[in-house]
């Protein structure tokens, strides 16, 4: 029995070590899965931004109506596209009557087949060749198709700006908290040397209730910046869809990304190229024009052709084919001669309808009337969409540029404050300036530390909001 223990310990090792494979590879599958189908496998797992976008986009109301719209138009695109293309359908039928003797000539002594039965088999093609209103009707689907896909398009550009927004805001929560916390510290310590001096007697005791209050109402601050956080990622976990505890991998120090390339010409073409704005203004464009010829198209040449070809028989007509085929020979013909035709038939026809309304009272002047101003006005709104694109692009550059100097700016600033809040403590401890200019030292210092983060994620959002304007947001974060 002994001899037999290193084994079981080695069978017992090799099975936890298979059960943790299995138990890595079930988790891995199962979080694999959950990314497939939008939804995050554990709230404690943290975020990412990417990963958060990813969630937001699956689970956001407008990007889902959008999506459905797509496919309900494209369906439709598919019904009526069906409609200028040939179609083929195969035929395949059996008739069959019954009688009894005193059929409906009975009385003039006609025999009545009491029962008959006849088998068809036929394969028919249907091509509608020239007909401009089904035609017409299909690029009309594809522009509402279009529509459709940009409407999509626009839907989750919002939906990623929104939550990139959200994201920084709990980003820009967290740096603020940080810098309170620093500020209780700071504080705290500042009371501590107003009360060695205060016991020295190198400061009033005003001195030591300042620090006092100061650290009292950095404490405050401090408490109300984590709810602020608390609720940002609250906010942010409603926004995308996630439970209420999702937790987000919030970078601890903001990235500060190059500033992109931004030469005006090529952000316009960009814009002009990728703007699902435009896109839109110009689909709706074309399908004013379709709408125009679409007036005319019933009164167009038609031309419909049809083509079958198949084969028909009759069981019950068999007795009868035979004795004549009996009575043909004895006659004396030969039996090539006395066999009957073949069963096979096929059809065709070609239909050609022309209409020429000669009293209209007005109908067709007063839709083209109708269809020019419906143009007049898309070429207006697609002029609109493309300076507007125009104008998003311009001041997306200009703000891009101001948040960049104000990011250089507050960072310059933020290092020579919190200079002058070290020297300003180290020149209250030993007792040269007063507890009110150390507390408007370290005022100094909190405001500009404030406004670097704020700069920095201005200047995030900045680089978010020109992709947007140049309509390259999506799949670009």
């Amino acid at each position: 029995m002994m001899g037999s223990v290193p084994g079981s310990r080695a069978r017992v090792a090799l099975f936890a070590s298979l059960t943790c494979a299995l138990a890595s590879f079930t988790l891995a599958v199962a979080q694999d899965a959950a990314r497939a189908s939008g939804t995050s496998p554990d709230a404690t797992q943290p975020m990412t931004l990417e990963q958060a976008v990813d969630f937001g986009l699956a689970h956001n109301p407008a990007v889902i109506k959008a999506s459905a719209a797509v496919s309900d138009a494209g369906a439709t695109l598919a019904r009526d596209r069906a409609a200028t293309l040939p179609t083929v359908s195969g035929n395949l039928q059996n008739q069959m009557q019954k009688s009894a003797n005193s059929g409906q000539f009975a009385q003039i002594g006609v025999p009545v087949a009491p029962t008959f039965s006849q088998n068809t088999a036929a394969l028919r093609a249907n091509f509608n060749g020239l007909n401009l209103t089904n035609i017409d009707q299909a690029r009309s689907d594809k522009q509402a198709y279009d529509q459709a896909k940009q409407q999509l398009v626009l839907a989750q550009e919002q939906s990623t700006q929104n939550v990139e927004t959200s994201f920084y805001a709990v980003a820009q929560d967290e740096q603020l908290t940080g810098i309170a916390q620093e500020n209780v510290n700071y504080n705290h310590t500042l009371m501590q040397i107003a009360d060695v001096n205060y016991r020295a007697g190198k400061v009033a005791g005003l001195d030591r209730l300042k620090a006092q209050v100061a650290y009292t109402s950095a404490l405050e601050q401090f408490a109300s910046a984590q709810a602020d956080q608390e609720d940002a990622q609250e906010n942010l976990a409603q926004l995308i869809g996630a439970p209420m505890a999702q937790q987000f991998a919030i970078p601890s120090i903001l990235p500060e990304p190059p500033l992109p390339d931004l030469d005006r010409n090529a952000l316009d073409q960009l814009a002009l190229a990728n703007r699902p704005e435009v896109a839109i203004a110009e689909a709706q464009l074309n399908a004013a024009l379709i709408s125009d010829n679409m007036v005319d198209a019933p009164n167009r040449p038609n031309v419909q052709m049809t083509g079958a070809w198949g084969n028909q028989v009759s069981p019950t007509n068999n007795a009868l084919i035979l004795n004549n085929f009996n009575a043909c020979v004895a006659a004396g013909n030969p039996p090539s001669a006395c066999e009957p035709g073949g069963s096979h038939f096929y059809e065709v026809s070609i239909i050609s309808t022309w209409t020429l309304p000669l009293i209209d009272y007005g109908t067709l002047h007063a839709a083209h009337t109708s269809a020019h101003r419906e143009i007049d006005s898309q070429i207006a709104q697609l002029a609109s969409a493309k300076q507007q694109a125009l104008i998003d692009v311009d001041q997306a550059v200009r703000r891009l540029l101001v948040d960049r100097d104000n990011l250089t700016l507050a960072a310059s600033n933020v290092e020579v404050a919190k200079q002058a809040a070290f020297i300003s403590a180290a020149q209250y401890k030993v007792g040269i300036i007063s507890q009110t200019d150390v507390a408007a030292a370290q005022q100094s210092y909190l405001a500009a530390a404030k406004d670097l983060v704020n700069a920095q994620v201005a200047y995030l959002l900045g680089i978010a909001a020109l992709k947007k304007a140049t309509g390259t947001l999506t799949g670009a974060v």
